[in-house]
């Protein structure tokens, strides 16, 4: 039952952070939403630096390790990659943005988006590498792809669906 009410508050952290920004997310906000006391809060997290510990873990193993979890169960690179794409292309963006916008504001928060940017680049230079065979056009080839994915993001309106799709396939076919 505990784990169950903590994973709720961490998916509600989630939703706040993706409908509204950091600046809402707030144990009162949470508490609100959630219908329950701040000793809810208390017996679930030690205290907020606690909480927002468990939410970047939570957001780091769902978004890039599951991924590349998934991603290492394809037999070739390139299927590999086309994984890594269909997955970018099916989730939602809000969260990531939110996510990279609170980490301007909060070195606790920008360590993990480092982190997790890092993993990820390096995972897609490997299996680019794995193709290709060259390091440095790997290496690039990663860095082109991840900065649409995050750039497609923060335009407005954002580069999604179809026409991000669309772009992904452009670069691929560079490979």
């Amino acid at each position: 039952m505990s784990t169950k009410m903590k994973l709720k508050w961490l998916e509600e952290g989630f939703s706040l952070l993706g409908e509204q920004g950091a600046g809402f997310l707030t144990i009162d906000t949470l508490t609100s939403r959630l219908g329950v006391t701040k000793g809810s809060f208390y017996h679930h997290f030690k205290n907020w630096q606690n909480y927002k510990e468990n939410l970047l873990s939570l957001y780091e193993n769902e978004r890039t390790l599951r991924t590349i979890n998934i991603a290492e169960q394809q037999l070739s690179p390139l299927d590999k990659f086309e994984l890594i794409m269909k997955t970018s292309l099916e989730r939602r963006y809000e969260l990531d943005v939110a996510i990279r916008a609170w980490a301007l504001l909060d070195p606790f928060v920008a360590s993990y988006q480092q982190r997790i940017d890092e993993k990820r680049l390096e995972y897609l230079e490997e299996i680019l590498w794995q193709h290709c065979h060259d390091r440095e056009r790997s290496r690039d080839m990663a860095r082109l792809f991840y900065s649409l994915h995050v750039g497609g993001q923060h335009l407005l309106p954002p580069v999604q669906g179809q026409d991000l799709e669309k772009l992904y396939r452009e670069i691929q076919k560079l490979l």
